[in-house]
């Protein structure tokens, strides 16, 4: 009886200690020292570029603050994650409903918002009065891919910025998972491991986005006059299609940033371009104004 006792005391603190999500040391760092010694902040945001493990590490701890491995239906834990879609006010206010309940099994409840760069103003602004006079029993964690959120909201979370990873992180990430990669895939990751991953499993999806960079990079070779005649090619694409190639556009002159500093406006263009998109308006003068601004 106190064998089995002393390995599930042992089995508890390697739980407590081992990460699975891959990298980003200095936030786990941190986070170990705040599980340490039981003292959270009412709430997080987890914001950098997208499929770099923000999700992974955000639900990691909060397994860890419920000392539970599985959270998944935890009476303590609940999720919002509304995907690519907007997150609408009737979504927050019943988030917001639960997070007044008090704990069931211990002394702390965990709430998630996944890909929270996508509330809207009177969602985010209802979810800003909780973060203002938060339960005390409750800690929210934000998971964005953008800091385009309220500054007003920015300002109540412990914020954590998260990187891509860099070529030796992205290779020692394929070591860690039994990885053979290229330096094609290793380009066109980047900086996400979740890409890579995807990249290796579909040879044709690298093709393809190695096709899509390539049409970019002409664009901003083309002068004015071949820009405004390309307008329709890529304004006829599906809502989805184009905004993934301006995912990838954007992803691209990122990298792009370190050799060309003075790039800088046209990855504000694409950023802009994305956001507009997102809000459905119109195709042919969003990609009118990216062109002529790349």
């Amino acid at each position: 009886m106190v064998s089995r006792q002393k390995n599930g005391i042992i089995k508890i603190l390697i739980f407590q200690l081992m990460w699975i999500t891959f990298g980003h040391e200095q936030v786990k760092n941190i986070l170990e020292k705040q599980l340490g010694s039981g003292h959270f902040y009412n709430s997080y945001l987890f914001a950098g570029p997208e499929g770099v493990g923000k999700k992974q590490l955000a639900l990691e701890f909060a397994a860890k603050i419920l000392k539970s491995e599985k959270i998944v239906n935890h009476p303590d834990f609940q999720i919002l994650d509304a995907g690519c879609e907007e997150i609408k006010m009737e979504a927050i206010l019943e988030f917001i409903a639960r997070l007044s309940l008090r704990p069931f099994l211990g002394q702390k409840k965990v709430a998630v918002i996944n890909n929270a760069q996508n509330l809207n103003m009177q969602s985010s602004n209802a979810l800003l009065k909780s973060l203002e006079e938060p339960p005390e029993s409750t800690v929210i964690i934000l998971i964005s891919n953008s800091r385009k959120l309220l500054p007003t909201i920015i300002s109540r979370c412990q914020l954590f910025s998260f990187s891509g990873f860099s070529e030796k992180q992205l290779k020692a990430f394929a070591q860690h998972q039994g990885l053979s990669v290229g330096a094609n895939i290793l380009a066109l990751s980047f900086g996400s491991p979740a890409k890579l991953m995807a990249l290796t499993k579909n040879t044709q999806s690298a093709d393809e986005q190695t096709a899509v960079i390539e049409e970019f990079k002409n664009i901003k070779s083309y002068g004015i006059a071949e820009r405004l005649l390309s307008i329709a090619k890529y304004a006829a694409d599906e809502q989805q299609v184009l905004e993934k190639k301006i995912t990838d556009w954007c992803s691209w002159q990122f990298l792009e940033l370190k050799n060309s500093p003075g790039s800088y406006k046209a990855l504000s263009a694409l950023t802009e371009a994305h956001a507009d998109l997102k809000k459905n308006k119109n195709k042919k003068l969003i990609l009118q104004s990216l062109f002529l601004k790349v």
